[in-house]
């Protein structure tokens, strides 16, 4: 059965990896700016930041700025990037809660509010962690990404989401710290029932989950690191994405790579565009991203995959 076998916390930074693809070891082997984005990232203070960012620069020639600028411009070209104030509004939705359509002095309103002070903060951490998995379920763009059936993809995808929930949640300061720590909690234990799915041996179960946690989090920070620099943000994302989500093993130019980069930054733009009640709650869904017209093969999920999507359905 899936059950959540204890939280483990994320030991070993790893924040000195360079931007190369992974390095072969446990579950996950390798395979062979914006406006609101600018605004968010000379806002937001970073969580994951270890101070070598200093380090990082150094290692950048005027050159390399130069082609990152231009990389950047060139992404950027793309109006699909961008998100307008009146766009955002688009994506919101209601969640009634019949809870609280009761009066105020309703016994089982009152009674609620003393048995679950925090229900609202649940709430908000399922529906969080239902849009990320809305997201792995989505083939269209998965198939439009180049984005796998596989343990490790589907991992780095959905951190990637939950990183992005995170900046916002990072903005929203002191009284979204539970929450943003639930919600990578909510990650770690899809993580285990991912790993229980695929029957990963006791004895190694703890050791090999500390490895994911440590390419998850090590992912996080070079997500955070590219933020640092606005003016080449969209480039040293792409550079990101490329080493962690693909392993380098697409081409730097390659199509999949180029989209899932300009999604990763219209969805930044949402993130930060949401009204602070909205977001909070989990009131929202995903923006709109245009994917090729060709209809996508229907992908052929592993056996563990299968029985994580069909126990889903089943609660």
């Amino acid at each position: 059965p899936m059950h959540a076998l204890g939280r483990r916390g994320l030991s070993r930074a790893a924040a000195r990896w360079p931007l190369a693809p992974r390095p072969r070891h446990g579950l996950l082997p390798p395979a062979p700016a914006p406006a609101a984005a600018v605004e968010l990232a000379s806002r937001a203070p970073r969580r994951f930041a270890t101070g070598n960012a200093a380090q990082f620069e150094k290692q950048l020639m005027p050159e390399d700025i130069l082609h990152l600028r231009a990389t950047s411009m060139t992404i950027m070209q793309d109006p699909v990037c961008e998100l307008r104030p009146e766009e955002a509004q688009r994506y919101i939705v209601d969640h009634p809660d019949p809870l609280m359509d009761l009066p105020l002095w309703h016994p089982r309103r009152l009674a609620t509010q003393v048995t679950q002070p925090f229900r609202g903060r649940k709430l908000a951490v399922s529906r969080y962690t239902d849009l990320i998995v809305e997201r792995l379920d989505n083939e269209p763009l998965l198939s439009a990404f180049g984005i796998d059936t596989g343990f490790n993809m589907q991992v780095y995808f959905m951190i990637l989401h939950a990183w992005l929930l995170h900046q916002r949640l990072v903005l929203e300061g002191s009284r979204a710290k539970p929450v943003d720590k639930q919600l990578f909690e909510a990650c770690w234990t899809l993580v285990r029932n991912f790993m229980c799915l695929k029957k990963v041996p006791e004895y190694r179960f703890d050791a090999e989950l500390r490895n994911v946690q440590e390419y998850m989090l090590g992912c996080c920070i070079h997500l955070d690191k590219a933020l640092e620099r606005p003016d080449i943000l969209p480039a040293r994302l792409q550079q990101v994405l490329w080493a962690n989500v693909y392993s380098g093993s697409v081409k730097k130019d390659a199509a999949q790579l180029s989209r899932l980069t300009k999604y990763c930054l219209r969805q930044l733009g949402l993130m930060l565009q949401l009204d602070a009640e909205h977001f909070l709650s989990g009131s929202f869904v995903w923006a709109d991203f245009p994917v090729p017209e060709d209809p996508p093969k229907r992908l052929a999920l592993p056996a563990w995959r299968e029985e994580f999507t069909k126990v889903r359905r089943e609660l």
